[in-house]
């Protein structure tokens, strides 16, 4: 061999030339997480969909709407059981922070029992079983297999609790004498899901959660700074009382027929704000950027507008069996609620681990009780939903603002 072709062979002189590597992504990090979560969102839809039915053709509308009337109580303690600590819980499971963990847990239980309390004496007997949801939110560790990451297991979390909501609504509808087993179909769903969230948070096999892979601030002694704990604990707060806040606060001067009608359509309303929700807690724990993913929130949420604008009576036929000419109107009114919803959720998550928005997050606070409180006010149930999109479209257009405009303008930390 030549002495030029001996160049091209490796010695201490000429060591090989590797070729270019593309950094892998790291293996934590799941691509199709948001089509695990769709998927979830889908099968747990489907089953409050087949229970819907179920019981919309089982019992009259008055008896429905008086217990759609005890889920938006309940739902309202839920909230304030969770006290907004989801998002907060999983990042503190990223870090390992597991004292911080313990303590906020012990708060969610203890205001889960104040809740009970508050709530039970304005419930009839026959709707107490409901009073099962917020202790069961409150010590669900739902949020740690979301800081794994682990989204296929949240599908049969949801599979499982589903389930278990639809044998009680059969039973209720065609075996039990009484309409008192109609109040135990939401608590069932409740309780097999926590079941089921401690089976796949405390396995053995279950994996450790991983660090998150973007610090937006600096990262003393890897602990998520405390700072921002206040910020994100409010706006998720918020977000989570959005969407029964409103019907919660009800004038008790609306008519009966309205107010069945108003809480009737609230209960399809409440399909696409349990995806909203869902969908940006994936992209919270897996640190997606909003503005890159915004197909994710917007894309469902303009279809389930365009499905109640374009057919209210299919929507309404398949989940009550009837279709009335007040409650159609209503539904294509609300059409434009799911889209409003999104749009407020998306500048959530750019806003809530940003320094420096609580002064926003307090407007928004007030925006949503003050104008929940002026809705009330209204005395026809399309002034209400009317009412209902005008202030979410408000808050959406005040975050969009204060993200644009506000003392922080980097990207926000969701991103990958």
């Amino acid at each position: 061999m030549d002495e030029s072709t001996s160049l091209f062979r490796p010695s201490p002189e000429n060591p090989p030339v590797k070729p270019p590597q593309t950094k892998p992504a790291p293996k934590h990090i799941d691509r199709h997480a948001p089509l695990w979560m769709i998927a979830s969102n889908i099968l747990n839809r489907a089953g409050g969909f087949i229970i819907l039915v179920v019981l919309g053709h089982g019992f009259s509308p008055d008896l429905l709407a008086r217990y759609f009337a005890a889920l938006v109580s309940i739902s309202v303690a839920v909230s304030l059981t969770q006290a907004g600590c989801g998002p907060l819980l999983v990042r503190l499971a990223q870090y390992r922070q597991w004292r911080s963990i313990s303590f906020i847990v012990a708060i969610r239980m203890t205001v889960a029992l104040i809740a009970i309390a508050w709530i039970a004496p304005q419930l009839p007997p026959i709707a107490w079983p409901v009073l099962i949801m917020p202790f069961a939110a409150a010590i669900s560790p739902d949020w740690l297999v979301s800081a794994r990451l682990q989204f296929n297991k949240i599908l049969f979390v949801g599979a499982f609790g589903q389930l278990a909501g639809l044998g009680v609504a059969f039973y209720a509808t065609q075996l039990a004498s009484a309409p008192s087993w109609l109040y135990a179909t939401a608590p069932a769903i409740s309780a097999a899901s926590c079941v089921a969230s401690f089976w796949f948070a405390f396995t053995k096999s279950s994996a450790a959660a991983p660090a998150p892979t973007t610090v937006p601030h600096p990262k003393p002694a890897g602990s998520l700074p405390v700072k921002i704990w206040p910020q994100l604990i409010a706006f998720t707060l918020l977000a989570g009382l959005l969407p029964n806040i409103d019907m919660a606060l009800l004038p008790a001067t609306l008519p009966q027929a309205q107010q069945d009608a108003l809480l009737l359509v609230h209960r399809l309303l409440l399909l696409a704000a349990a995806m909203i929700s869902a969908i940006s807690g994936v992209l919270f724990a897996q640190n997606r950027h909003v503005g890159r993913w915004d197909f994710w929130l917007i894309l469902p949420a303009i279809s389930m507008a365009l499905v109640l604008l374009a057919a209210p009576h299919i929507a309404l036929e398949l989940l009550f069996g009837h279709s009335h000419n007040n409650e159609v109107g209503l539904v294509r009114i609300a059409s434009f609620w799911p889209l409003l919803l999104a749009l407020v959720t998306r500048q959530i998550l750019l806003l809530q681990e940003r320094s420096g928005y609580l002064g926003t997050m307090c407007i928004a606070g007030i925006i949503i009780v003050a104008g929940a409180a002026l809705i009330a006010m209204c005395d026809s149930a399309i002034g209400i939903m009317v009412a209902m999109n005008v202030k979410l479209a408000v808050l959406a257009s005040i975050l969009y603002l204060a993200a644009r405009f506000g003392p922080s303008r980097g990207k926000s930390s969701c991103r990958t």
